[in-house]
């Protein structure tokens, strides 16, 4: 066994000898999440990995020596050395590992076992990357990730996405997450789908309303600007407020209701955030504005004066909110002159929404939160 500090995201790497049994017993459910997370795509099957599968198969079965499957487990820890490594271990349970460099290795070994049993005692490294919170996952998956099978960006995400959402439920109170695979949907302000929170933590990271993950160098691209904005220790904390405002401007909406709505596209105060574009434009506008756009590198304490202009216009936008009655949020938020504007006939609608609220969300930030309506807002486009 061999302990490392990685002092720049406050990890500790452990690495770690297993046998073939003992690893598959400690990843089973992580193996059978796919990796560790909800609706992640499980081992690939393109015609590359399958290849590649089959080559590990064989080297495997020849008495291979894998590369180092890695593991991922948010826990704070204070001290970790040999001594207490032993304790630390067994509080680590199948649940809460994520598998973020391993996932083709790992399906390689629970292939070579159906057939050659005597592989189960054979021995393998195991790197334990225990970090504190999800940035440092994150931050070793991006910068670090040596896997055979390149990843995009949403998919290395989305390894630690259930980490993601456990930190999200424990520190955004004013939001109720909707598990992937739940039938239950959005029925009141504050709840999301977990998996549109995700897309939401995406663009806050690249300071975009649209990623585009199917061109590889603009995928490239998108991922340095996501690397820029996770070594700020204080990113993922930062996004967690922006959800909460979120999810308190979605419930002071929700204070304007009708009693029998119109057919238009935004009818009560809770159709706004039902709207994800609506979601992504809102988030993009205030991380543009502490973060900066992309290629432009804003120094700690820049950053930190932006977010505290944020948080107090915010509360003074919050107490505003708050004291309208149900008719003044209506003329506030101005459905009427939204309806108008967001309709779109041409083809990519979903493009057209997000680059709509991106603008209408960046006046609302750039005016400081003291528009006396939004209507300025929905004629930014």
């Amino acid at each position: 066994m061999n302990i490392l500090k990685d002092k720049r995201v406050n990890c500790y790497s452990v690495m770690t000898e297993l046998t073939v049994g003992e690893y598959l017993d400690i990843i089973n459910s992580a193996y059978k999440n796919r990796g560790g997370i909800e609706g992640q795509r499980d081992a690939l099957k393109t015609s590359t990995a399958i290849r590649i599968r089959k080559r590990m198969i064989q080297d495997l079965n020849a008495g291979t020596v894998l590369p180092p499957i890695v593991l991922g487990v948010v826990m704070a820890l204070e001290k970790l050395d040999e001594n207490s490594w032993p304790e630390i271990r067994k509080k680590i349970t199948p649940e809460s590992i994520s598998i973020i460099d391993g996932m083709q290795r790992t399906t390689a070994l629970l292939e070579v076992i159906n057939h050659n049993q005597n592989l189960v005692n054979s021995s393998i490294r195991v790197e334990y990357w225990i970090a504190s919170n999800t940035n440092g996952l994150i931050y070793r998956m991006l910068v670090l990730n040596t896997g055979q099978v390149p990843w995009n960006l949403r998919r290395q995400i989305e390894t630690v996405f259930r980490s993601i959402i456990q930190e999200i439920k424990e520190q955004v109170t004013a939001i109720e997450v909707l598990e992937i695979g739940e039938s239950k949907r959005r029925v009141k302000a504050g709840q999301f789908q977990a998996d549109q929170l995700i897309e939401l933590y995406l663009v806050f990271g690249t300071r975009k309303e649209k990623i585009d993950t199917k061109e590889r160098l603009a995928d490239e691209f998108t991922k340095q600007d996501f690397i820029e904005s996770v070594a700020d220790k204080d990113f993922t904390n930062i996004f967690y407020d922006v959800l909460s405002y979120l999810g308190e401007l979605d419930k002071l909406f929700d204070k304007y209701q009708q009693n029998n709505p119109e057919k238009n596209r935004f009818n009560t105060g809770k159709d706004l955030f039902d709207s994800q574009p609506a979601r992504i434009g809102f988030v993009t506008a205030i991380a543009l504005k502490v973060l900066g756009r992309p290629g432009v590198h804003y120094t700690l304490k820049e950053e930190r004066s932006n977010w505290d202009n944020i948080k107090n216009n915010f509360d003074k936008f919050r107490k505003r909110l708050q004291a309208m009655k149900k008719e003044e949020i209506e003329d506030f938020l101005d459905f009427k002159t939204l309806n108008e504007l967001i309709v779109q006939k041409s083809g990519k609608v979903g493009d057209f929404e997000r680059e709509f609220f991106f603008k209408a969300f960046h006046v609302l930030v750039e005016e400081n939160f003291e528009l006396p309506t939004m209507t300025p807002c929905w004629r930014a486009y």
